[in-house]
């Protein structure tokens, strides 16, 4: 009798607890207030512009030819490290977190079409820092605003560069996932948009070669970026792989020098199978396919110092040949 009432008791106990933990994570009490973000993960050059009502975050260092690189899904400028520190002896990085990614805040109405909305940010942001020509980098899902943006503004860019892109609907097989990204898709519904660490450990390990460069720190700044979005409206549009398909027309109308840097162990978008595909379709007659080896499908941010170095020699070539303008960055 004695052992049933304290298994009674045990799952009451709990119970409660399991309550307790569901309503802190549905009310936003486990993610950091945005000042504790801001001084956790901004950096010493970071600043916030207002653009039509929306908070973007940047940083824009270095002094010489302009570089703009824009990172992929739930990640940040941060992916970006490495590239700024091999590049702002010689250039100018600006790069920015994509809304509502990272330290930014999405349109106050919710925008309606994703490429639209960050095509604007980019040029917005470009011409308010006093950037009239820039090579333009996009990685993952920044390759399908970053390719529109090269079709639409031909004009701005010395050259482009598109790193482990999709170039068409993307269909996500939920049943390849890991169990423990599965347990935790499956749960969301009861946490109202907090994610648990598990789940960005288990997105970083499965976009990485090696997983052991999966960091604690790296899971830490991944689960408090991602999780202050559950505070932030919700976008008018829902999040899909049929997002991705404009790139595929998109392509062949692109006339700037282009670069495709390209991880050899991306599962995502393989390189026999979607690489060499975009290189076939790819409009503009300069253009050309790196492969960087033992690298998974977040390439700056698993093999930022071996993809910065090969990009920079399309970099040099596209400068040299070009008379870019290098103005200094604006006074903050």
């Amino acid at each position: 009798m004695n052992v049933l009432k304290n298994l009674l008791w045990a799952v009451l106990g709990l119970l409660v607890v399991g309550g307790g933990f569901v309503l802190a994570a549905r009310n936003g009490y486990l993610t950091p207030d945005e000042a504790t973000l801001r001084s956790r993960y901004g950096l010493p050059n970071s600043r916030f512009a207002d653009i039509e009502g929306q908070t973007i975050h940047y940083v824009d260092e270095g002094r010489g030819p302009a570089i703009v690189l824009v990172h992929g899904s739930y990640g940040s400028l941060r992916m970006w490290d490495s590239w700024a520190k091999e590049l702002t002896g010689r250039y100018r990085v600006l790069r920015f977190d994509r809304p509502p990614m990272g330290l930014s805040s999405p349109q106050p109405g919710g925008g309606k079409d994703f490429v639209a909305d960050e095509m604007r940010v980019i040029d917005e942001l470009t011409r308010r820092l006093g950037i009239e020509r820039f090579i333009l980098v996009g990685t993952s899902s920044a390759g399908t605003p970053v390719a529109a943006y090269a079709v639409e503004h031909p004009e701005r860019l010395v050259g482009l560069v598109l790193s482990n892109v999709a170039i068409g609907a993307v269909k996500p097989e939920r049943k390849a996932l890991p169990p423990a990204l599965r347990f935790s898709l499956a749960i969301d519904p009861w946490l109202g948009g907090w994610h648990m660490s598990m789940r960005w450990r288990e997105v970083l390990k499965m976009n990485f070669h090696d997983v052991t460069k999966v960091t604690p720190a790296m899971v830490r700044e991944w689960t408090d970026l991602n999780n202050r979005a559950q505070r932030l409206p919700r976008p008018n549009y829902v999040p899909s792989g049929a997002m991705f398909a404009r790139t595929a027309t998109d392509l062949p109308r692109i006339a700037v020098p282009t670069l495709l840097l390209w991880s050899a162990n991306d599962h995502e978008f393989p390189v026999d199978t979607v690489a060499r595909r975009a290189l076939e379709v790819l409009g503009t007659s300069d253009k050309h396919l790196e492969i960087i080896a033992r690298c998974g499908h977040m390439l700056p941010l698993e093999c930022g110092d071996e993809g910065v170095r090969v990009a920079r020699a399309s970099f040099d070539r596209w400068t040299t040949t070009n008379t870019v303008p290098s103005p200094m960055p604006a006074p903050q």
